[in-house]
């Protein structure tokens, strides 16, 4: 299995879970992805690590208080290598900032901010932690998009901000996003057939399961829900699921989405 020292500027590399009810969600990734998770550090806020054969592949953590109480969610962070600069831009193209670089002991900084449709990401500044260790196998990440009301909008952000390429899908309102030759991440357009009125733009992730069948079991097992159930798409077979914390993702059995 391919293993991950480095991530380019500009490409995902971290992803972690804000969660209002940890004490349950840590036996759910535990079965559905079989991870490996570590003891809360306290310096950190009970921040935790979750790792596949010692290597790392997301954190978790109890949801802050000035979170309100609502659901818990998932956050994907984008490399940087000057976390002040890429703040700068995503001003310039009409981003917000919500968060300004902190830095994280030796381990790197971080920051959080909002692209123009309203869809929020993490940047992450590495230092000691080079973020995710493992993508692409079952439990880590394989991909991720951007849901926007604003295609177009969203579109050329993110082009500008991640300095990427983009390619139309030739049969839905969707582009995937590139560097060089490589797959990067996505941004699709919300309609409302698919996607409630009151739900704001938003990124999701995906990650990789030997079965979207197991998943979905696993998930029901400990608590969670299946949103979506196991069905066969294009690129794999896809699930949707909801960690008891509340928490959406999606899991896809098969091929990386978009490769």
């Amino acid at each position: 299995m391919p293993t991950y020292t480095h991530h380019p500027a500009g490409t995902p590399t971290w992803l972690d879970l804000s969660s209002p009810n940890l004490d349950a969600d840590l036996p759910f990734y535990r079965l559905v992805f079989g991870w490996d998770i570590s003891e809360g550090v306290e310096e950190y806020g009970g921040y935790r690590t979750a790792t596949l054969n010692g290597k790392r592949v997301a954190g978790l953590a109890p949801q802050m208080p000035d979170m309100g109480g609502g659901a818990g969610a998932w956050t994907l962070y984008f490399a940087s290598a000057d976390a002040q600069a890429d703040l700068q831009r995503i001003r310039d193209l009409g981003g917000t900032v919500m968060v300004e670089p902190m830095q994280i002991g030796d381990q790197g900084q971080m920051a959080v901010a909002a692209d123009p449709t309203g869809a929020v990401f993490g940047l992450w500044q590495e230092g000691t932690h080079t973020g995710m260790e493992l993508m692409g196998e079952h439990g880590s990440l394989c991909w991720a998009q951007a849901n926007s009301r604003h295609l177009e909008l969203a579109r050329q952000f993110y082009t500008g901000f991640l300095g990427a390429t983009s390619r139309p899908s030739p049969s839905i309102p969707y582009h995937t996003l590139h560097h060089g030759e490589d797959w990067t991440a996505g941004v699709m357009q919300m309609d409302d057939d698919n996607f409630a009125p009151e739900m704001p733009p938003h990124w999701v992730v995906y990650f990789a399961v030997d079965s979207a069948d197991a998943a979905a079991q696993a998930a029901v097992a400990t608590g969670g829900q299946v949103l979506f159930p196991p069905s066969d798409t294009p690129w794999g077979r896809l699930v949707v699921l909801q960690d008891p914390g509340g928490a959406v993702f999606n899991a896809m059995e098969g091929q990386r989405l978009g490769a």
